[in-house]
């Protein structure tokens, strides 16, 4: 688990170590609380100020959703695999106990103490050892899933997906972030994956415009106060719904794939107003500052149960907003109902007139451009007759490589 570390802030450059704090998510109800889906409405800021309209332009939309995997742990599926983990460990253990307790009960002057009491006595220990061992894997079962994913379009289309694997301590697991943009008909696409492996994380930075691709090891001890960006949510909502006040510094990975140094700065709850209604809120300061010296500041408004209500970059002309809609109540952001469609959707008479209408329209416009369009039928003759020529072992492949034969130019992404 990583240590937040309290300072004093004086400058970027400059802090003073007061104390430190280990931060470990083991209440259940504060997983609760931390998990849930939110939406966010992007916002241009140019010419906002110049115009007449009392709220920026909307230009796009962001969303956010966090779920806790495996918050209890299935013992019909999992408990074999983990007591042989465990009977493994204990295993190593004794032997080790074994070689060093053999000198010890015949070293000169100590009371001669037969094996078998040894033994017994490094059983009882090891099977505390055990209980232990089961607890702490109990404790860490759960793992938090991040989905991000925004798009916009103001001139140009843009947009990013993050999709992390975090757990309780907040270590990044495995993660992939993907920030692109597309102007003129061409595509800027960076792309950054972070994974753990043994001993090390794996960095690889993509990058489709400058044709790279990088790829690099940190050490454990250089990525011990790790933040990637899925964590670094989680990590926002935590230190909103617990109401810190403080400062602290972690590192965090930059989209190229350089670490940087993260630093938090929260300034506990406050009074506002949300969408017209009286709530309490808290502000966090962000400060990412790359080895170049280039500073990042961001500003995030959230509530006190860990919804975002606004979030803006220093130097940026977008900002994040809550949607003015939205409902702010007190306690956990409730979910959006969910009801089963699958046998029920058919009893609603205009839902069932809507679906039939909008299958038979889709059936025409098909029917149509198959009229329209018969090379698409030569096209699918020719990938049945390579199928029953080649007879390839992999389907897939094989299927993948002969229709992205057919279009080599890499096609847009849809505009927003």
């Amino acid at each position: 688990m990583f240590f937040i570390a309290n300072y004093r802030f004086c400058t970027m450059s400059t802090f003073t170590y007061i104390k430190m704090l280990t931060v470990m998510i083991s209440d259940e109800d504060m997983i609760k609380q931390l998990t849930f889906s939110e939406t966010l409405v992007i916002s241009a800021l140019d010419g906002y100020e110049n115009s007449e309209e009392t709220v920026p332009k909307a230009v796009g939309s962001l969303v956010l959703n966090i779920l806790a995997e495996d918050a209890i742990l299935p013992h019909n599926i999992k408990k074999k695999a983990i007591d042989a983990d465990i009977e493994k460990e204990v295993t190593q253990t004794l032997q080790r106990a074994k070689q060093v307790a053999g000198p010890l009960i015949k070293k000169p002057g100590t009371k001669l103490v037969e094996l078998d009491e040894v033994e017994e006595q490094l059983r009882k220990t090891l099977i505390e050892y055990e209980k232990s061992l089961k607890e702490e894997m109990m404790a860490n079962a759960t793992k938090f899933t991040v989905h991000v994913s925004s798009q916009f379009n103001s001139g140009f289309n843009g947009g990013s997906r993050i999709t992390a694997w975090v757990d309780r301590n907040f270590h990044t697991l495995e993660e992939k972030r993907t920030e692109y943009f597309q102007d003129e008909g061409i595509i800027n696409e960076k792309t950054l994956y972070v994974g753990l492996q043994h001993r090390k994380y794996y960095v690889r930075h993509c990058s489709s415009k400058e044709e790279t691709d990088n790829r690099r090891y940190y050490s454990l001890a250089k990525c011990q106060d790790l933040i990637c960006e899925g964590a670094n949510f989680i990590l926002m909502r935590y230190l909103a719904i617990t109401r810190y006040e403080g400062q602290f510094e972690l590192t965090t990975t930059y989209i190229n794939g350089d670490l940087c140094r993260n630093h938090y700065e929260c300034t506990g709850p406050m009074k506002g107003k949300v969408n017209n209604k009286e709530t309490e809120i808290c502000k966090i300061y962000r400060y990412i500052v790359e080895k170049c010296g280039i500073e990042h500041l961001s500003v995030t408004v959230m509530t006190v149960y860990g919804r975002i209500v606004t979030q803006e970059w220093d130097g940026c002309r977008y900002i994040l907003n809550m949607n003015p809609l939205q409902y702010v109540g007190t306690g956990k952001p409730t979910l959006y109902d969910r009801k089963s469609l699958e046998n029920t959707w058919y009893d609603d008479l205009e839902l069932f007139s809507k679906y039939m209408d909008t299958k038979t329209e889709a059936e025409l416009k098909m029917k149509s451009y198959m009229h329209e369009h018969p090379e698409v039928k030569h096209i699918i003759a020719d990938y049945l007759n390579n199928i029953l020529l080649l007879k390839p072992h992999n389907i897939l492949p094989f299927t993948m490589d002969f229709f992205q034969s057919l279009c080599p130019v890499k096609i847009a992404r849809m505009k927003y």
